[in-house]
C-alpha cells in the first residue's frame, strides 16, 4: 500500500516537473520598445546578433515613437524602452514605471526642404524663425505627428515660434503620424 500523502506529493512534483521542462527548453528574449529612428539606423540589426552571441538572449525590437514606446512599457509589453525624450523618460521613472536611465546618444535635429526653398528660409540659424516664416507663408511642412521625441521636439520649436500649431495650423501643415524614414519620403 502507497502512503497517501507521499503519493500526492509525488504527482504534484512529476506534474511541475512536467509543466516546467517546456519553461527550461525555451529561448531567453527580451522585448525593446524603441524609436522608429534607431530601428531606421541599422544599429539594432548590427548590435542585436552580437549580443545574442554573447549572452544567449534574443531580442525583439517594437519600432514606435517614444510616447507609444513608453505607453508599451507602461503596459507591461517590454522591458527596455531605448528612446528620446529626456524630460518624457524622466516623468516615465518618476511615475515609478522605470528603474534608470542611460544616456546613449544625442539628437541634432535639422528642418529639410525641396531644393527650390519655397519658404525661404535655406541658411538660417534660427528655427524658431523658420517656423514662423514657414506658417506665415503656409509653406507645406510635414510632421510625424506621432507622439515621438522628434515630434515633441518640432512642437516645442512652435511655441518657440509663438505658433500654437493646434490652432493655427491649416491645410500646408500635413500630420502624417508616422516614423521618420516615411516622413522624409513623403
Amino acid at each position: 500500500m502507497f502512503d497517501r500523502p507521499a503519493l500526492i506529493g509525488a504527482i504534484i512534483l512529476v506534474g511541475v516537473t512536467i509543466v516546467a521542462l517546456p519553461a527550461y527548453t525555451q529561448e531567453k528574449s527580451i522585448v525593446v520598445a524603441s524609436t522608429t529612428s534607431t530601428q531606421d539606423s541599422g544599429l539594432f540589426e548590427y548590435l542585436l546578433p552580437i549580443f545574442k552571441q554573447k549572452t544567449g538572449i534574443t531580442v525583439k525590437v517594437l519600432a514606435q515613437g517614444t510616447g507609444r514606446a513608453l505607453d508599451t512599457a507602461r503596459r507591461g509589453d517590454a522591458d527596455v524602452v531605448f528612446v528620446h525624450d529626456k524630460s518624457a523618460e524622466e516623468e516615465f521613472l518618476a511615475e515609478g514605471e522605470g528603474v534608470k536611465r542611460f544616456p546613449v546618444m544625442y539628437n541634432d535635429f535639422v528642418l529639410i526642404g525641396p531644393k527650390d526653398d519655397p519658404a525661404g528660409i535655406k541658411g538660417m540659424k534660427n528655427v524658431a524663425k523658420a517656423f514662423q516664416i514657414i506658417k506665415e507663408k503656409q509653406t507645406c511642412f510635414v510632421s510625424r505627428g506621432d507622439d515621438s521625441g522628434t515630434h515633441g521636439a518640432e512642437l516645442d520649436l512652435w511655441k518657440a515660434a509663438d505658433a500654437d500649431i493646434e490652432k493655427d495650423r491649416g491645410p500646408w501643415y500635413k500630420s502624417i503620424g508616422q516614423g521618420m524614414g516615411a516622413t522624409l519620403n513623403f
